[in-house]
């Protein structure tokens, strides 16, 4: 009875020291890391970050195509990977040609940071986009998003930038909806209208008809 005692006391010292050695591995080097990142490097970073941002807001990406990496991927909520300028700014135009004025984007809270390197930063983060619609009308959807940042010789540039959000609240989606009901209730009182108006016509033919008889 002592000695099974004594085995799970010894098992679960085991274990115990296991947790706290993978800790002191996990922890140690990213404390080193973030020691090695200079404070010129930090506000390099947040530079680059807004104006990736306005970039974003103003849709003019000149700005940000010094800031990107030659082999740059950026996805988006729908799912979509843009490698080259160009293509990312003609998708984005074509997000105003329809229900949208306008897209505006804001940071949310604060941004976690991971320095796998001193020279390479996984960044995490939320923001908030307000959609301001071509009725007049506005909406906000949560958005969080995934950077990952490489130091060069004169800057920090992003090389990769992934978005993600709850299609389930999506704003867009829902003003679709709203049109398409719209559009539907539209053509509902169209057809009812024509179907009256035949009715009509087909009274004033039938008339003549029975008086003649």
């Amino acid at each position: 009875m002592i000695n099974q005692k004594w085995k799970s006391i010894y098992k679960f010292t085991q274990i115990l020291l296991s947790v706290l050695l993978v800790f002191v591995i996990w922890n140690v080097p990213q404390n080193a890391l973030a020691a090695d990142v200079s404070p010129e490097d930090l506000k390099s970073i947040i530079r680059t970050r807004d104006i990736a941002l306005e970039s974003l807001n103003t849709r003019d990406f000149t700005k940000v195509q010094p800031y990107l990496h030659p082999d740059f991927t950026i996805t988006t909520v729908d799912n979509q990977v843009f490698h080259k300028v160009p293509e990312f700014e003609t998708y984005w135009n074509q997000q105003f040609s329809n229900t949208i004025e306008d897209i505006k984007m804001k940071f949310k809270g604060d941004t976690l940071r991971t320095f796998l390197t001193p020279e390479i930063d996984v960044a995490t983060g939320e923001a908030i986009t307000t959609f301001s619609f071509k009725d007049g009308k506005s909406a906000d959807m949560g958005v969080r998003w995934t950077a990952v940042l490489q130091k060069l010789p004169d800057k920090w540039v992003i090389q990769s930038l992934h978005f993600s959000s709850n299609l389930l609240d999506n704003p867009v989606l829902k003003a679709a909806q709203q049109v398409g009901k719209m559009i539907a209730i539209g053509a509902g009182i169209a057809g009812f209208m024509l179907g009256t108006l035949i009715m009509l016509l087909l009274r004033r033919r039938t008339r003549p008809r029975s008086q003649r008889t």
